[in-house]
């Protein structure tokens, strides 16, 4: 894998500034870019700066427009806006996006949005794509991290391939993080073991990690994000499932007692766009979103490391308590997860799921061992 990555790291390099530095021969687009290269600097180097100079000169100004599943405020909006930002630095201030979240358009509407055409890109949650591409929710099955999977090209190509059928680009992971560290349970009440979750009722977003949930002997309670502070202020819900930042996102602290600090799920956020959209712009144009998307991948995932750590403080600070479980029931709760995720999505797409999983189980994985 390691191979993989240090070759395209040197290909995404050369044909990046390529592009952009040649953008005055233009070429028409019909298809989905190739996904051979697969991988991209682990810091911005000196070609992210040549990119820049060079991008004003030779990059036609454009503005896009983008929707996310997550609001426009920190620590949840910064992956997005961060791919923004990388947009317009890496044109040299030519091409602009103009960012919306969910309150223009719903979650589970916006991969139908870009399909459409009515945003040009969006941030999506990857359960709300199943629909157009089977499988496409089992990245959060993934145990290796989106550089990881960029660099492999075979769960990468799927999505590539499989999104194109259907008009749109699959860019990339749009919440970038190590695997399986993503998502935790946020409580209502304080918890000594594996057991004490049995009965309690979990909220969680399209039903997310419904089997899971159900397999601890809870009852997974599918309520949309903006519902979780008044469910659980009522005790309609005793628990909710969410991204480590949606705690604050969301304004869940006051509602919330502990955090179960035992992470499960891998990036759940798929970068989309409109094909027909990205077949009218420029080589440069498309070289600039490629790169920002490639960097994106490599700087969220620190990124969300230091977040994970900033919430975490600043949670206990304000009177959430973190727990962890019994080092014996650790490793039963992640099994927990692994095991019954993928029996429902081998369950739900016996033709495509045995792939998908050998793609993204990774049999070395500390966590399962």
């Amino acid at each position: 894998m390691k191979k993989l990555v240090c070759l395209g790291i040197c290909l995404v390099l050369a044909l990046t500034v390529l592009a952009v530095g040649c953008g005055g021969e233009e070429t028409t687009t019909t298809a989905a870019p190739q996904t051979t290269t697969t991988a991209a600097p682990a810091t911005t180097t000196t070609a992210a700066q040549e990119t820049t100079t060079t991008a004003a000169a030779t990059i036609e100004p454009i503005e896009l427009t983008m929707s996310s599943f997550i609001p426009d405020i920190p620590p949840g909006g910064n992956w997005a806006r961060d791919f923004t930002k990388k947009i317009e630095e890496y044109s040299g201030g030519a091409m602009t996006v103009k960012l919306s979240g969910p309150e223009a358009i719903p979650a589970p509407d916006q991969v139908a949005a870009v399909q459409r055409g009515t945003v040009d890109m969006a941030s999506v949650l990857s359960p709300f794509a199943d629909t157009v591409v089977p499988g496409a929710s089992t990245t959060g099955r993934a145990e290796y991290n989106p550089m990881e999977l960029r660099a492999a090209n075979t769960f990468f190509k799927y999505l590539t391939d499989e999104f194109a059928k259907n008009g749109i680009l699959y860019l990339g992971a749009s919440v970038s993080s190590e695997p399986q560290v993503q998502t935790v349970f946020y409580l209502g009440k304080e918890i000594t073991s594996l057991a004490d979750l049995k009965g309690m009722k979990i909220a969680a977003v399209g039903g997310s990690n419904k089997a899971f949930i159900e397999s601890l002997g809870a009852v997974c309670i599918p309520i949309d994000f903006t519902d979780y502070f008044t469910s659980m202020e009522r005790g309609t819900v005793d628990a909710y499932n969410v991204g480590i930042p949606g705690i604050l996102d969301f304004g869940l602290t006051p509602v919330t007692k502990a955090m179960l600090n035992e992470p499960f799920s891998s990036c759940g956020g798929l970068m989309l766009m409109n094909m027909d959209k990205w077949n009218s712009l420029s080589p440069a144009q498309q070289a600039v979103i490629t790169k920002a998307i490639i960097q994106t991948e490599i700087d969220g995932a620190k990124m969300f490391t230091t977040t994970v750590q900033d919430v975490i403080k600043q949670i206990t600070a304000d009177g959430v308590k973190e727990i962890k479980l019994p080092p014996e029931d650790e490793k039963a709760f992640y099994l927990a997860y692994r095991d019954s995720m993928w029996a429902e999505d081998l369950a739900r797409w016996p033709d495509i799921a045995p792939q998908l999983k050998e793609w993204l189980v990774n049999p070395a994985f500390p966590r399962a061992n």
